[in-house]
């Protein structure tokens, strides 16, 4: 409740707070321009990086790899996007950061190595519930064990 607050009440206000601001710096008419142009660049963006990363998840998938890489460069275009269409400075910065492919790379790398390090698993049957964590470790080289076997048992050396 307390994010759908700050998105719908006070992140406006910031933002209408840094336009009044930059306004009286560089005029109203060049602030209102600036706004424009971020936007129209948004949508150019969008267009472009859309569709490459669009074929890129195709061929990727024709291959017959994984497209997770792409799908998530899809969704920082997309997050990138809608920041870029509201008005605003603040929100039309993060929105290009986001369209910047070597930072958008790196947020993925990062937002990958999250996913990566632990997970979560929970089922529920009927009468029954299994909760468990687990994460996975780098692959280890294999030890060799030698073992004799004596009257049955293994015994090692």
């Amino acid at each position: 409740m307390r994010i759908l607050f700050l998105l719908l009440f006070v992140v406006p206000l910031i933002e209408l707070y840094f336009l009044i601001q930059v306004g009286n710096v560089i005029g109203a008419l060049p602030t209102i321009l600036l706004t424009i142009f971020t936007a129209v660049l948004g949508v150019f963006l969008i267009r472009s990086q859309g569709m490459a990363t669009l074929q890129n998840a195709q061929l990727e998938m024709a291959a017959g790899k994984s497209p997770q890489g792409s799908m998530l460069e899809g969704v920082f275009i997309f997050f990138g996007g809608v920041f870029l269409f509201f008005p605003g400075l603040i929100t039309d910065s993060i929105g290009l950061l986001f369209l910047v492919p070597l930072i958008r790379r790196f947020l993925i790398k990062q937002t990958l190595k999250g996913m990566q390090t632990s997970s979560r698993y929970r089922y529920q049957s009927e009468e029954s519930v299994y909760e468990g964590e687990w994460a996975e470790k780098p692959e280890q080289p294999a030890k060799a064990i030698k073992k004799d076997v004596i009257d049955g048992e293994f015994k090692e050396k």
